[in-house]
Formats: C-alpha cells, sequence, structure tokens
C-alpha cells in the first residue's frame, strides 16, 4: 500500500462563512469499474480542513489482489475512526456517494470482510450532488458532474488520466510500479478532492433559495417588478436566469428578481399542479373539484406554466416585507429551486 498526505492553502472554502457545518471530511474513492460485485477500489482519498490548510491523505493499493483492497479500506477506516474520535460532529461529504461512492464502499467491506465505519460510527452524510441536483436548470453548466462543476467554481484541473485510461493507467502502474504513473493516480484523486472542496461554498445557493436573504427594496417600472434582495450567505460567483418569462440575477452582493407586471397584476402560481385545471378563455387556473359545473371542451390539465391566478398588489403588498418574501418563495418554487 502507498500512502501520501499533502498540504495546500485553503483557498477554497471556510467553514465559518455557514453557520450549520459541522466537521466536513471529504471522501473521494477510485474503481476498477462502475460495479462492486466484479470491481475494485484501488484508492481512497480524504480531505479536511484545519486552520488555513487543506490536508489531504490518499491510500492506493499495491496489488490487485483482495489484500491490497483490504489494506486501504482498513487504513480508511482506522484513519477515520480516529478522526471522528476528535471531532464528535464529522461530516462525510461526497458527489453523488449516496449511488456510488457509499454503495461501492459498503459492498467492499462485505466482500473483503470487514466491518464500515460507516456502519458503526455516529456521522452525518452529505451528498453535494443531490444538494444541487433541485438546482440544475440554475447552474450555467453542460453537466452536473464534478469536474464540469468543479471548473466552474473555479478549480483549475491538472492534466491526468480519466475514466477507462484512469483504470488503464492504475493497472500499468501494478504491471511495472512507475512512480511516474503513481503520481498521476494520486494527482487524478487529488484533483477530484481539490474540486469537491471548490464546490463546498457552492451549497449556499441552496440556502439562499431556501430563503437566506434580506429584503432590500421593490421597484416598479416598465411593466415589472424588481425584488432587491441581499444575500446572507456567502456566494462564490454571480449567476443569471430566466423562466416564466421572470428573471433572476444573483451577485455576491446583491440579487434581482424581476417578475412580469400584466394589466391584471401579478400572478400568483399553485404548487399543487395535478389539483388544478386551466382556463384558456379565462387565463387562470381553478381548482379541479370545480369542473363539474364547466363544459370540458372549455377546459384542459393544469401545468406548471399555466396553474396560476391573477392579483393586483396594493398597499400592503408594497410596504410589508413579509409579503413580497411570501411571493418570492413561491417564484422560487415555480422555479423548481425550493419547496
Amino acid at each position: 500500500m502507498q500512502t501520501r498526505t499533502q498540504t495546500f492553502p485553503n483557498k477554497y472554502f471556510n467553514p465559518e462563512d455557514i453557520s450549520d457545518w459541522e466537521v466536513p471530511v471529504l471522501l473521494d474513492i477510485e474503481t476498477t469499474g462502475f460495479s462492486p460485485d466484479v470491481s475494485a477500489i484501488f484508492m481512497i482519498g480524504c480531505a479536511y480542513i484545519e486552520g488555513e490548510n487543506l490536508f489531504l491523505i490518499q491510500w492506493l493499493a499495491d496489488t490487485l489482489e483482495l489484500s491490497g483492497e483490504q489494506d486501504i479500506l482498513t487504513a480508511f477506516s482506522q484513519w477515520l475512526r480516529q478522526y471522528a474520535a476528535c471531532h464528535e460532529k464529522t461530516c462525510l461529504f461526497t458527489y453523488n456517494g449516496q449511488n456510488f461512492d457509499l454503495p461501492f464502499l459498503k459492498n467492499r467491506y462485505i466482500q473483503c470482510g470487514l466491518s464500515s465505519p460507516l456502519d458503526s460510527l455516529n456521522i452525518r452524510f452529505i451528498d453535494l450532488y443531490r444538494e444541487f441536483l433541485p438546482l440544475k436548470n440554475f447552474w450555467p453548466t453542460r453537466n452536473m458532474k464534478l469536474r464540469t462543476m468543479g471548473m466552474w467554481a473555479g478549480y483549475t484541473y491538472n492534466t491526468a488520466p480519466e475514466g477507462r485510461r484512469l483504470i488503464n493507467a492504475y493497472h500499468q502502474y501494478i504491471k511495472i510500479k512507475d512512480s511516474k504513473i503513481m503520481n498521476l493516480l494520486f494527482l487524478h484523486n487529488s484533483d477530484d478532492l481539490k474540486a469537491l472542496a471548490s464546490l463546498m461554498p457552492v451549497q449556499n445557493y441552496v440556502r439562499l433559495f431556501s430563503g437566506a436573504y434580506a429584503s432590500a427594496g421593490l421597484t416598479s417600472a416598465d411593466n415589472a417588478l424588481s425584488f432587491y434582495l441581499k444575500p446572507e450567505v456567502s456566494l462564490p460567483a454571480p449567476v443569471t436566469f430566466t423562466a416564466f418569462d421572470c428573471s433572476l440575477s444573483v451577485r455576491p452582493e446583491e440579487i434581482i428578481l424581476r417578475v412580469p407586471l400584466y394589466a391584471r397584476g401579478l400572478r400568483f402560481y399553485y404548487s399543487d399542479i395535478k389539483n388544478y385545471v386551466y382556463l384558456p378563455e379565462e387565463d387562470y387556473a381553478l381548482h379541479k373539484s370545480m369542473t363539474a359545473y364547466i363544459d370540458k371542451s372549455h377546459w384542459q390539465r393544469a401545468r406548471r406554466e399555466n396553474c396560476y391566478t391573477w392579483f393586483l398588489p396594493d398597499e400592503a403588498f408594497f410596504n410589508q416585507p413579509e409579503h413580497q418574501r411570501a411571493y418570492i418563495q413561491m417564484i422560487f418554487r415555480l422555479f423548481g429551486f425550493s419547496r
């Protein structure tokens, strides 16, 4: 088994920026295939913050024999148990770990005849992919892969083999034990861990749409209302988004939500779409319990984009931030950004 520890200046995230964090440990594994029944784990990497530094520890199996995998699984178990014993609120962060890393680890611990620390330790698990998935239309990226999201968040990847090339490189390393190949294997895993670290602040967009902002004003112009919000969390990068004739500009210092103001007022969208029908001639949605009184040719099943009614914003709406906040949260739910 080869073990490598590295220290980097922490330019990735500040745990103090996010109040409800516990003690984060970042985890990423490398495997010889996608199925844990016929594939093995050949590398495990962890990252954590102490002081002003990001620390990485990685374990690489030196053989394709089962003993090589047992060695790195045992080393990871011992390290995680020691770390959790010193940090009461340890929280394990992965990217798509709920679907891949954690089930793969659990299976391989069983296959190797070892007990898994993930079952016995009182630690919390957070899958950043799952956290970010409700905002998939918000991200200005072509996909939500770790590499793509990490590069958007500002991480610059090194040149290291990926995918099948990584697995081939590992098999080549096992044959000739070349140090250059070994360094590339470690580099790939450290890249993924640092990309994961760069995504930690991106959780703040999720918190933002769940209500982590303060009202900072409201203006009416050009047949639209513009809501000005001040974020209460640190946002790493600006993002713009448009949907349902609304526009959203998210910047670290200010958010502007612009919604159309029609002759009939503002649209209020219902969330329980399945319980509504849309009346095209009247241009509003009606609870389906009322359809017994309406000819079927005059209504259609409601969709998210037309499941609304109308209201005129009054003085209370313009003067009371809590009314505005309720409307803003309704728009965020319409976008699919909050529940």
